[in-house]
């Protein structure tokens, strides 16, 4: 009796001690479960706007104490960029980086970043897209169609892969180029006497490889992440304009969450914008480094047809943007902030 009274004394205290574990731990355990969901789309892959979705990510969760759980999703594993950039308008997906071009069809404005002639180099770039009433200007202009910029980010400066080799002017007569689809893209083309041909960037390799298209206008660092020299050799550094990505989260999204969670975001999305900027620098001179190393050529038009291309691209933006007074004002904007960060 007396060990059965023992026995059934200990497994009382044991059940009393595991309650109380459970009262102690249960609560916190919930508190700190996560309450939302961000998903962060992107159609590149180990490149600058991976790179920003990882690090953008990864900062968010963890100032965020286990309330947001993070999935990143690059290579357009969600869907086409137009897909993505639907899903932040319906709230179905949370965030997306990519070109600000191609949200040009939802406001137009979006496309004075992609003007010939502007910046004059990734750091002249960087110091005019973080000055703070142009990048709060850009991060404003998709509200009214559910989407909120968080991040502005240099990706580098355009070049052109192409199936066969650009090493003069004339080069470009004729030839069919994939662009962004905006207008500041597509006249630049038409000036160099080729054809635009804007297109998503999954469709652009098996383009290529078809002989569909006969190059690809963007960084240097998409010809070296999707391995283009695998299927051409020559890529042709004009690098008469710089390309940029906007992250946008979903503004229905954004608007659920605390006010202590929305701010988070916010200054984190400018904290990756700053930091990243070396980093990328150095991403795409390694991505030059590779594409020769891969048997690749770098080529530069000679001096007096790389003056004409400029000369012939530098009043494209005046141009696009002459019958269209909400975008001039945003372009004007620009123009004026570069001038002041050279």
């Amino acid at each position: 009796m007396t060990l059965t009274r023992r026995t059934w004394r200990n497994g009382a205290m044991a059940v009393l001690a595991i309650v109380a574990v459970a009262g102690a731990t249960g609560p916190t355990t919930a508190q700190t479960a996560p309450s939302f969901t961000l998903k962060i789309g992107n159609a590149t892959i180990n490149d600058v706007q991976h790179e920003w979705q990882k690090r953008w990510g990864a900062r968010v969760e963890k100032r965020a104490g286990g309330r947001i759980k993070v999935e990143i999703y690059p290579a357009s594993q969600i869907g086409s960029i137009p897909r993505m950039i639907e899903g932040l308008q319906l709230g179905t997906l949370e965030a997306w980086i990519g070109p600000p071009e191609f949200v040009v069809g939802h406001d137009a404005r979006f496309q004075v970043l992609a003007a010939p002639g502007i910046f004059a180099d990734m750091e002249h770039a960087y110091r005019a897209i973080g000055e703070k009433k142009f990048r709060d200007t850009v991060m404003a202009l998709g509200e009214a169609k559910g989407m909120k910029g968080v991040s502005l980010i240099v990706y580098g400066p355009t070049s052109y892969a192409t199936r066969k080799p650009i090493r003069k002017l004339d080069d470009f007569k004729g030839l069919k180029i994939r662009v962004f689809a905006s207008p500041m893209q597509t006249v630049p083309l038409a000036r160099l006497g080729a054809t635009a041909a804007p297109m998503p960037l999954n469709e652009v390799f098996p383009a290529l490889q078809r002989g569909a298209i006969d190059g690809n206008r963007t960084g240097i660092t998409i010809f070296t992440t999707f391995k283009y020299y695998d299927i051409l050799k020559s890529v042709t550094e004009t690098h008469d304009a710089i390309v940029t990505s906007i992250a946008m989260v979903s503004k229905a999204w954004y608007e659920k969450l605390p006010a202590d969670l929305q701010k988070i975001l916010v200054e984190e999305g400018e904290a990756v914008q700053k930091e990243l900027f070396d980093w990328t620098v150095d991403f795409n001179e390694k991505g030059r480094k590779l594409w020769v190393e891969k048997g690749g050529e770098l080529i530069k038009l000679p001096p007096a047809d790389q003056a004409e291309l400029i000369k012939r691209l530098s009043t494209v933006g005046d141009e696009v943007v002459a019958s269209q007074p909400q975008v001039k004002e945003v372009y004007d904007l620009m123009v004026q902030t570069a001038k002041a960060k050279r």
